[in-house]
């Protein structure tokens, strides 16, 4: 059998133990995402100026939900380098960008230092810029 041969049932087979995980992965965290929303739904908060749930319940709800998003564009990344033994730009930066609009959710910026702020806004649009240009390449 060639190296090349190999080197190919090899990364098939990664591919396969990767996309196991992912599946997993997003099944749990479906199952979380049901936990969550169910427990903010049924917990009762006199407090809150919000009918059914609070900031802080949503707080938790909605990272939960981008982990999902960004799990199945792995999985779809993952699937189209092996069909197309090639990986989509814009797919990577997709991936990129949603992972910094679940971190915006996560992070309390009135508590952050001014420098992290700034790096993460340059982040976002060197991130949107770089989806924007291959975008209008396609």
């Amino acid at each position: 059998m060639s190296r090349h041969g190999m080197s190919e049932k090899l990364e098939h087979a990664v591919y396969y133990v990767l996309s196991a995980v992912l599946v997993l992965y997003i099944a749990v965290e479906i199952i979380e995402l049901i936990y969550q929303f169910g427990k903010a739904l049924i917990a009762t908060n006199e407090n809150s100026q919000r009918l059914l749930i609070t900031k802080e319940q949503t707080a938790l709800v909605l990272p939960v939900f981008f982990n999902i998003l960004i799990a199945i564009e792995l999985k779809e990344t993952l699937s189209n380098y092996i069909k197309e033994q090639k990986i989509k730009v814009q797919s990577i930066l997709l991936i990129g960008l949603m992972a910094m609009g679940r971190k915006l959710l996560v992070l309390d910026i009135g508590h952050a230092d001014g420098l992290s702020n700034i790096g993460f806004a340059a982040i976002i649009l060197a991130l949107s810029l770089g989806y924007y240009l291959v975008k209008k390449i396609d």
